[in-house]
């Protein structure tokens, strides 16, 4: 679907970024979509690609979960005035298993404390930090579930969560020269 290079890694064209957000933005004023947003950019992408005063996208979409909370990132697109929205919210549990982190001690107690499902403490945490969450599932009684439910995490019990360890499930190859999408050397606050 995408030219590769003898090696794999995507070809990819020298057009700036920021040309292609302004003729993103054109479509927008044109009418023919009502938001533009972004995936898996970092505070400092968006601020390069917009520096000349085009719009800001309306959404950073990337990963978060508990055990990869994203904190510097919301942080940052929070100041940017940027909605974060997360995908594999529930640690995508489906193809990650245990390393989803929805079956961790800290999830099961936290989730018995609250009288929540794990997925749903997972989700109160990011729905709490100002976050719009994405859940996959195919089964409708866990659609409804992940739906319908009181957000009730305490502060306590989302200080508990906020500490839980942090690792990314996802880092795709895909930049220019097989580099993976993120620097995880350089996930500092950026703004």
């Amino acid at each position: 679907m995408f030219p590769k290079d003898k090696d794999g890694n995507l070809l990819f064209r020298d057009v700036p970024l920021s040309d292609t957000w302004k003729a993103l933005a054109q479509e927008k004023k044109a009418g023919k979509v009502r938001s533009i947003g972004v995936s898996n950019f970092s505070a400092q992408e968006i601020k390069d690609m917009t520096q000349d005063g085009a719009e800001m996208p309306a959404v950073n979409q990337v990963e978060a979960h508990v055990f990869w909370n994203q904190q510097s990132l919301i942080r940052d697109m929070e100041v940017l005035g940027i909605t974060v929205v997360a995908y594999t919210p529930l640690g995508n549990p489906s193809l990650y298993g245990e390393r989803s982190g929805i079956v961790s001690d800290l999830v099961l107690s936290v989730a018995k404390d609250s009288d929540l499902t794990p997925a749903q403490v997972m989700l109160n945490f990011l729905i709490t930090k100002g976050c719009v969450v994405v859940p996959k599932s195919v089964t409708p009684e866990r659609i409804d579930s992940n739906i319908h439910f009181a957000l009730k995490l305490t502060p306590e019990q989302m200080a508990k969560l906020e500490k839980a360890p942090q690792q990314r499930l996802t880092n795709p190859k895909i930049r220019p020269g097989g580099q993976p999408i993120f620097d995880d050397k350089r996930h500092t606050d950026e703004l």
